[in-house]
């Protein structure tokens, strides 16, 4: 996502409307609790640090969201997880 995306996202809502993050592992059907959020402003681009709680199972309603999400179209896609010689 570029810089000049998120901005017009932004630009959509209220200057004084709360921000709010969803940090989800669909596939488990896991979320996150945010801690903190901070903004770096040394970096020569914008950089956020999440800091995150303990895992969250999904409540019956964030689980059906996924389902939804999760399309035929993705049948017979590899996964990462398909080569297990590879991953650390």
């Amino acid at each position: 996502m570029k810089n000049s995306e998120v901005k017009e996202y932004l630009n959509t809502f209220p200057d004084d409307a709360d921000i709010c993050l969803i940090l989800a592992n669909p596939r488990e059907r896991k979320r996150y609790e945010v801690v903190n959020m901070l903004a770096i402003s040394d970096y020569d681009r914008p950089v956020f640090i999440i800091d995150v709680g303990q895992a969250i199972d999904m409540d019956e309603e964030e689980k059906k969201v996924c389902e939804e999400c999760e399309s035929e179209d993705l049948d017979g896609q590899m996964n990462i997880d398909d080569f297990p010689e590879v991953l650390p």
